[in-house]
């Protein structure tokens, strides 16, 4: 099986920019299937979901990467495919950090640096304002080049 040039961004549907930023995540129990099959999915928030399915761990960790639709991110902690965590993720210059949920989609282990995995992550849910914040913050990086 050859595999042309550049087939791994048409999988993604958003640029992705290089970016280190601080977060923090928190695995939580179920698939993305189990918890938006859930009659209340749609009206909760994410922190609601964080509250209630998580064991209320957070995992320092930081991104290598972000789009408005997901990231890669550096941890010490394994993480598994399709797992759900719950991230809270620190942008420079705003007070409050995003949380969103995201799931994992794929995963890199013993690469070199600090963290021992890389994982890729689809962003699932967030608020409106934080997907506005993210886009701004992305903006802003593309403008600096």
């Amino acid at each position: 099986m050859s595999m042309e040039k550049g087939w791994l961004e048409k999988q993604r549907q958003f640029e992705r920019v290089q970016d280190i930023l601080k977060i923090s995540f928190s695995p939580i129990e179920g698939t993305a299937e189990q918890i938006m099959a859930t009659d209340d999915y749609k009206d909760t928030t994410v922190e609601k979901l964080a509250n209630t399915k998580s064991g209320n761990s957070y995992i320092n960790a930081m991104t290598d990467d972000i789009s408005k639709g997901g990231m890669s991110i550096l941890t010490n902690k394994p993480l598994a495919l399709k797992q759900l965590v719950v991230i809270d993720l620190f942008l420079p210059k705003i007070s409050k950090p995003i949380k969103l949920l995201a799931e994992v989609r794929n995963v890199d282990s013993a690469i070199k640096g600090a963290a021992s995995y890389k994982a890729g992550v689809r962003i699932l849910s967030m608020s409106k304002s934080d997907l506005k914040r993210i886009e701004n913050h992305i903006l802003s990086l593309k403008f600096e080049k």
